[in-house]
């Protein structure tokens, strides 16, 4: 994002959130957010394929006396 948000931009954004009727203080904390994330967005490498994916995987311990 190169600009700002206006304020009707920033509300719709809310709203489509779920945040209707935030004050204008929070509308610009949501304008420093967004951009915050859009600049760490934008550092992320984009030439990732999806094998180098880190798959994080959980497993439960079988109940005592079950096998796997």
């Amino acid at each position: 994002m190169d600009k700002a948000m206006t304020k009707d931009e920033l509300a719709a954004v809310a709203a489509a959130a779920g945040l209707p009727r935030l004050s204008d203080k929070h509308l610009e904390q949501l304008q420093a957010s967004v951009a915050a994330a859009d600049e760490l967005s934008r550092r992320l490498p984009k030439d990732f394929d999806w094998t180098d994916e880190l798959a994080l995987t959980f497993r439960l311990r079988a109940p005592a006396g079950e096998r796997p």
